[in-house]
Order: structure tokens, then C-alpha cells, then sequence
């Protein structure tokens, strides 16, 4: 191992990487047991809290072990327990909230599974399931037909779910990771299931949101410029809505979807073939479980393109807004040329006033001054004002418009 800060980094990683390998291990057991299985979700984040066992993983003096695992969301709890046969009934079930010490307070109950191994299945299957109080049961050979599980899929009086597993060629390993399979197909089945409330929920809600949506469409198409004020916060309020319940119920979704594939994978590493007379356990579960994963995927698409719908209406309002804005700017912008336009003729006939009217003042001093000199005796020719009135007016217009270019 390298001293350096970042190769204990390298090394922890690794470490860390390769123990998730091994984070969940099945417990192998062979001859005829009861293995029973509690899911459960804590109320809280502290998980480990929940559970008051001594140790994960225990084997008392009578053969009976016990395994704790916890989940991202969940935590789970297994005991195998040794049988003698025969097994004339089902046996009686641990009381796992006094003798384990787990509370369903502040904790939810997700699932309480029972799984009753015997050893090779009889010839016919009927007799034995209604000896152990079956009733429509699902059954399937699996493991390239090395052993049989049956199920009614009804939660019993001790709230479990009574499964029937017949064991001919698994070793105690292969027994194990078959049984830890059912297990978790009934558990992920069940945690997956956590999202169909939440899409009955809003069933309702949705219905409400899409009419709102064809409303606010409808009457985007016919507002009036003085009603897109209204509009638009009544769209903003809707978009607002959308997204809180998109935020609220995205999690419960994308963990229904991933459970889901977690479960269709179990199911398909069960390698099951059918019983003859019988549904196939895999089958009855698909069947009755992947239209509420449907419904929950439907759910969270159905809220996505609400989302899109909204903000998409959003932006042509906004965008309508704008381009009446930009509009009436023109508008303004071509008046105020106008406007301009009118001023710049007023200045210039203004400006050919005021050369008329400084060249008549000029005229008339001089008129003024010709007068006076020929009081004194200086007489000028009618000639003289004459060839002055041209010469006076060319001045003014030329000091008028070098001002007027000067100003520019």
C-alpha cells in the first residue's frame, strides 16, 4: 500500500468496491426448514438503529440462524429454522416484533414472507397443498427442475406470505440462493408496489391538470393583449403544480422502475418450466404485478409531458407577449420618426424664414444708412441697393447654413 494521502484513497476505494461483492450473502441450509423474511422501511434514516439484534449474522445452540441486511431504503431480516419431520402442518411462525425486538413503529411493514422447504415433491401436488391450507396455487419447477415452488400469494393470519418450496437436487448452496431469490422477489414485488398509491393519487389530480391545460390552450388562442397578464400567471400557477407533484412523486417512480427490473431479473434466474395443471409461479406474479409497474410508468410520463405541455405554453404566451411589445415599440419608434420628420420641415422652413427675415433687417439698415449719407450730402445710386439685396441674402444663407452644418 503507498503512503500517500491519494493512494489510501485508491485503496480504500477498492476496498469498499469489493466488499459491495459480498454485501449481500445467502444463508445456505439444507433438510426441511422454515425460512421466514420481514421487509420493513424505517421512518427515519437511521436504519441500523431499528433492528435490535446482538449480531447480523447468528447461529444459536438449536440450528437456528438468523441474517440483517440493509437496504437503501429498507432493511430485512432472516431466520432459518431446522424442522423434524414429518411436517404434518405449517409450522408456527416466530413472532418476530417480541422475540427480534423490531418495531413497525416508527417503521412500515413492507412484507412478511414464509418459505416451508420439504424435501423431493410428491407425484401429485393437490393433496399437499390443501393439507398445508393452500388454495388457488401457482406452481413451478425451477432450477432446471431441481426443486418446486408453490404459492397462493394470500397473506396468512400471521400477515404472511406462505410459500411452498419442494427440494430434490439443490445443495445446500444452490438451496440457499433459490430461497434468497424468492425472498426477494416477493420483497422488491412489494417495495416496487410502493408507487401505486402515489399513481392513484394523482390520478384524479392529473385529470384536473390536463382539463386546466386545454383551457388555458383554448383561450391562448382567443385573449385579448389586455388579458396576457391573467394568462400568464393562471399558466405559471399550473406549471408551478405540475412540477411539485413531478418533485414529490420522481423518487417513488424511478425506485418502482428499478425494483421492477430487479424482479423480472429474480424471476428469470429462477429458470422455471411448467407444472403440469398448475400456473407458473413467475407468470401468476408478471401478470398481477406489471400492470401497477405500468401504471406507475405511465404516471411519471404522463406528469413529464404535462410539465413539457405547460412550459411549452409558457413560452408561446411569453413569446406572443414579446413580439406585441416589440410591436408597439415599432410603432412607437415609426411615430417618434414621424414626428422627427415633421420637425425637420418645420426647422428647415423656420430656418428659410429666418434668412428672410434677417436679410430684410439688413436690408432695411442699409436702407437706414443710404438714407442718413444722403442727408450729409453723400448720395448713393438706386443701383447700389440693388446689387446689396443679392449680396445680403447670399450672406445670411450661407452664415445660416454653416451654423446649421456646424450643429450637425
Amino acid at each position: 500500500m503507498t503512503t500517500t494521502l491519494d493512494g489510501e484513497l485508491k485503496v480504500s476505494a477498492s476496498t469498499n468496491f469489493n466488499a459491495e461483492l459480498h454485501a449481500r450473502p445467502s444463508i445456505y441450509f439444507s433438510g426441511p426448514s422454515l425460512v421466514e423474511h420481514v421487509a420493513f422501511m424505517p421512518a427515519s434514516t437511521q436504519t441500523q438503529g431499528i433492528v435490535e439484534i446482538q449480531q447480523k449474522n447468528a447461529t444459536s445452540d438449536d440450528g437456528i440462524r438468523v441474517q440483517i441486511e440493509h437496504h437503501t431504503e429498507f432493511t430485512t431480516v432472516t431466520r432459518v429454522t431446522p424442522l423434524k419431520l414429518p411436517v404434518q402442518a405449517w409450522p408456527q411462525e416466530t413472532r418476530f416484533h417480541k422475540d427480534f425486538g423490531v418495531t413497525t413503529t416508527p417503521s412500515q411493514l413492507i412484507c412478511r414472507i414464509s418459505v416451508l422447504v420439504l424435501d423431493a415433491p410428491p407425484e401429485d401436488l393437490s393433496p399437499t397443498l390443501r393439507q398445508y391450507g393452500f388454495g388457488d396455487t401457482a406452481a413451478s419447477a425451477i432450477g432446471g427442475s431441481a426443486a418446486q415452488v408453490c404459492s397462493d400469494f394470500l397473506v396468512g393470519p400471521g400477515e404472511s406470505s406462505r410459500i411452498l418450496l419442494f427440494n430434490a437436487e439443490l445443495n445446500a448452496y444452490r438451496l440457499g440462493r433459490m430461497v434468497r431469490r424468492i425472498c426477494e422477489i416477493e420483497t422488491y414485488r412489494s417495495m416496487a408496489l410502493l408507487g401505486l398509491p402515489e399513481a392513484r393519487r394523482l390520478a384524479p389530480v392529473l385529470k384536473y391538470f390536463d382539463e386546466k391545460l386545454t383551457d388555458l390552450t383554448n383561450r391562448h388562442l382567443n385573449t385579448p393583449a389586455d388579458e396576457h397578464k391573467r394568462l400568464l400567471d393562471e399558466i405559471s400557477t399550473l406549471s408551478a403544480h405540475v412540477i411539485s407533484a413531478t418533485a414529490e412523486t420522481r423518487n417513488r417512480f424511478g425506485a418502482t422502475a428499478a425494483y421492477a427490473t430487479i424482479v423480472e431479473e429474480r424471476i428469470a434466474e429462477l429458470r422455471e418450466s411448467h407444472v403440469p395443471g398448475f400456473q407458473r409461479f413467475g407468470v401468476f406474479v408478471a401478470r398481477r404485478f406489471k400492470p401497477a409497474v405500468r401504471t406507475c410508468a405511465a404516471t411519471a410520463l404522463r406528469l413529464e409531458q404535462l410539465s413539457h405541455a405547460t412550459m411549452h405554453l409558457l413560452d408561446l404566451l411569453q413569446t406572443r407577449i414579446q413580439l406585441e411589445i416589440e410591436y408597439q415599440n415599432t410603432v412607437q419608434i415609426r411615430a417618434m420618426a414621424e414626428r422627427a420628420a415633421v420637425q425637420l420641415k418645420i426647422q428647415r422652413a423656420v430656418e428659410g424664414f429666418s434668412i428672410i427675415a434677417i436679410s430684410y433687417y439688413l436690408l432695411s439698415l442699409l436702407k437706414m444708412t443710404a438714407e442718413t449719407l444722403d442727408h450729409a450730402g453723400v448720395h448713393l445710386g438706386p443701383f447700389t441697393m440693388l446689387v446689396s439685396i443679392p449680396v445680403v441674402v447670399a450672406a445670411v444663407a450661407l452664415t445660416v447654413f454653416r451654423v446649421r452644418h456646424a450643429l450637425r
